[in-house]
């Protein structure tokens, strides 16, 4: 049988020695992109080298603008950030949230999407067509909610539903199963746990309330989204990634890239 993880890490070290060998750069009209090729809709890379979604239409999207040729340089997302200081590629895209702690060690373009949070209920749920936060938190009052432990929404829902009765769990699977079978009212999650669950037979009678919550709603807890990540210093690529970064939001290219993969818009304003 052959093993796919030796053939995803050999062909992760032949992009990496081509990539080394071209010297290429931003200044010679290429690209490269440090990306992770194994993170499903984000970043997938095939057998002949292919590099597919979200985050590749982004990085397709950026050299579009700036005219360049992307080159993609796919290894384990643990080593992205690291690789940045050994000159393997010119940026990360690969869903790299934006943390202080990584700000210590690289830049940041401006942030151009974040995964959004939605309340799951039964269908039937009279909270089922709440419209406003305000709203929620107030018919939460006393009601079970379950959340993922140690998420930044299990930080938010701690800080904001006082009246709600919170219940934690260790993984995702232990979340849907508890909400399919009537143990908790409702729960929060980010947006392809609920598009997986409801394509399920348990998840078929339930629906997510219509209120989308960002990372802007609440930076402090909820982070500020994912950026393209760069070595520090780099003014001038930085200052080129963002005004492509804002183009592409501004002209929905964004929008169409995460509804292309997620049936859902990601995109952050462009605030430059």
């Amino acid at each position: 049988m052959i093993n796919s993880n030796l053939i995803k890490s050999a062909f992760a070290t032949s992009l990496l020695v081509c990539s080394l060998a071209t010297g290429a750069s931003a200044k010679d009209g290429v690209l490269r992109i440090g990306t992770e090729g194994d993170a499903p809709k984000f970043s997938m890379a095939d057998p002949s080298g292919k590099v597919t979604g979200f985050d590749a239409d982004i990085a397709n999207g950026i050299c579009a603008e700036l005219k360049l040729k992307c080159e993609f340089v796919v290894q384990t997302f643990s080593s992205l950030v690291p690789s940045m200081d050994k000159d393997r590629f010119d940026v990360i895209i690969s869903g790299l949230g934006i943390t202080a702690e990584r700000q210590k060690k690289i830049d940041y373009s401006i942030p151009y999407a974040t995964t959004p949070l939605y309340f799951a209920v039964s269908k039937d749920s009279p909270l089922a067509g709440l419209k406003s936060l305000a709203e929620i938190e107030k018919a939460l009052q006393g009601k079970s909610v379950g959340v993922v432990t140690g998420t930044t929404y299990a930080r938010f829902m701690e800080k904001r539903m006082h009246g709600a009765d919170l219940k934690t769990y260790d993984a995702v699977t232990q979340l849907t199963a508890d909400l399919a079978s009537g143990r908790i009212d409702v729960a929060l999650a980010d947006s392809p746990t609920w598009m997986d669950f409801f394509a399920t037979p348990d998840g078929a009678n339930f629906t997510r309330i219509d209120l989308k919550i960002m990372a802007m709603d609440d930076p402090d807890v909820l982070g500020h989204g994912m950026g393209v990540g760069m070595r520090k210093g780099n003014t001038e690529l930085k200052t080129k990634v963002d005004a492509a970064l804002c183009n592409m939001i501004n002209d929905g290219k964004v929008k169409e890239a995460s509804m292309r993969w997620f049936q859902d818009d990601y995109t952050i304003p462009c605030k430059k």
